[in-house]
């Protein structure tokens, strides 16, 4: 570790047993548990790096081998690697495998939450539980689709009904596609008929009988008696007489035309009233009536009731299978509870608590008593922190397992003496099962260790900076001595 709180470059070679930290109050133990912290994948502080320096690294080796190091900057930066390759905390949690506890942590036990963890962890079902948590989320997230399907489709369903309203009205009025084009085509006539019927009668008669037509016909002989004098006119009273043969066809087709125009006030009432109903619906229903239409009979073939059976029937069957599983759980916590009880009575009457009490309930919440007589009652509502203390290593060491290293920090706090040395062995004993780090106060614990480091300050360049030694046999002694004198 470098420049991490008073230490500015250490090593420390755990041991794979009972690795106990001593030294004075103030001494730098904190940073020893600070660094492994930090290589746990716990919160960065950056005032945690040591005055003077922008950054702090931690680093540490592993059976395998595999490297770790994180590193922390005043900037807020902090970065996390495995075997050089840059990995998230997560990833850094998983692979260190390190659980800490201290004085604090005895709280946890007060959390009913917990407790039903640590029962869960002694019954073996803590990834059967997860399953189901994480199960009982999709259940709920299935259960607001479903909600959310109901109402949409009740929110369609009115659509719908507002839709065929209008389908059953554009079917009532009889509406047609191209009809407006029609009736104002029809309207235009109708209103201008009798306009129409007197200039078009005017030309009509002018090309059939009028006085034009003979003047024509007259001009048209005299062109005929020139051509006869004069061959080269000839093809003009062709031309002029084609032409008479033309306007007189035209006359004719006019005429029929002509007799065709109605002037019916009654049927411009009936356009005019048609026309009044189309603009109608176009103000209600927009000006393209047709792609109106369209969208009405898309909406009717829209609803998705088929989709809604199929999601109530998938939320039948998880709310089945959840309900399974939480009475599997059940049972499985109903039959390690009275094991579990044991396990902690024997490891309670080990660290001399020979007449405690210890009780899951129904609801798999934990009672304790630590004295005969005494009704055993919540954890929370214990007041000795050494009792509590030693309930928490019971259930550390009924549940240790082999790949955990396990931190301890002062967890011996608010015990007496004989108690102490009973924490020791069964500490020491413990750490056959895997690694673990414990800092004490007590001789009666440090004793126990298998590997033995003392913390202390020195005074170096004019700064305070911690030196961490591992003791000798010899030197034990001394840290002893220094123990018992000082009367921590």
């Amino acid at each position: 570790m470098q420049n991490l709180i008073l230490i500015e470059y250490a090593e420390v070679h755990f041991g794979p047993h009972l690795n106990i930290i001593t030294g004075e109050t103030g001494s730098g133990k904190s940073a020893i548990l600070s660094a492994i912290r930090l290589l746990a994948g716990g919160r960065a502080d950056v005032q945690e790096i040591r005055e003077g320096a922008d950054f702090a690294v931690v680093e540490a080796t592993l059976e395998g081998p595999i490297h770790v190091r994180r590193e922390i900057y005043r900037s807020g930066k902090n970065r996390c690697f495995i075997d050089e390759a840059q990995v998230s905390l997560a990833i850094l949690r998983e692979t260190m495998q390190i659980e800490q506890v201290d004085q604090s942590s005895a709280a946890l036990l007060a959390s009913v939450e917990q407790q039903r963890h640590m029962l869960d962890a002694y019954a073996n079902i803590l990834d059967q539980v997860a399953a189901h948590e994480k199960a009982l989320i999709e259940e709920r997230a299935l259960e607001n689709r479903l909600q959310a399907l109901k109402l949409d489709l009740h929110q369609k369903e009115k659509e719908l009904q507002l839709a065929q309203q209008d389908l059953n009205l554009l079917e009532e009025l009889q509406w047609q596609e191209g009809e407006e084009l029609r009736l104002n085509e029809e309207h235009r006539l109708l209103t201008h008929g009798q306009e129409l019927l007197e200039k078009l009668s005017t030309v009509t008669f002018t090309l059939t009988e009028g006085g034009e037509l003979t003047s024509f016909k007259q001009n048209l002989a005299l062109l005929e008696h020139a051509s006869h004098l004069d061959e080269t006119w000839a093809p003009f009273a062709q031309t002029m007489k084609n032409a008479l043969l033309e306007l007189k066809e035209l006359g004719l087709t006019l005429r029929s035309s002509v007799d065709r125009i109605e002037i019916d006030p009654h049927r411009l009432a009936i356009v005019e009233k048609r026309i009044g109903i189309l603009e109608s619906l176009k103000r209600r229903f927009g000006p393209d009536i047709a792609s109106y239409k369209k969208s009405l009979e898309e909406k009717l073939r829209t609803i998705t009731e088929s989709s809604l059976e199929a999601m109530q029937q998938d939320l039948l069957l998880k709310k089945e299978q959840n309900l399974q599983a939480a009475h599997q759980i059940k049972e499985a916590r109903r039959a390690a509870a009275i094991p579990f009880e044991k396990h902690i009575l024997t490891e309670l009457k080990s660290l001399n608590l020979p007449h405690a009490q210890f009780r899951i309930t129904e609801q798999n919440r934990f009672l304790f008593a630590a004295n005969l007589g005494q009704m055993p009652i919540a954890l929370e509502e214990c007041a000795s922190g050494g009792e509590l203390s030693r309930v928490l290593l019971a259930i550390k060491v009924l549940l240790a397992r082999q790949e955990k290293t396990l931190v301890l920090d002062e967890i011996d706090s608010n015990v007496g003496g004989q108690t102490a040395a009973l924490l020791g062995a069964k500490l020491h004993a413990l750490s056959q099962k895997g690694q673990i780090i414990c800092v004490t106060h007590f001789v009666q614990v440090a004793k126990c260790a298998t590997d033995h480091y003392r913390v202390r300050k020195i005074i170096h360049e004019g700064g305070v900076r911690t030196l961490i030694e591992k003791l000798d046999a010899k030197e034990k002694e001394k840290e002893y001595l220094r123990m018992l004198g000082s009367g921590e």
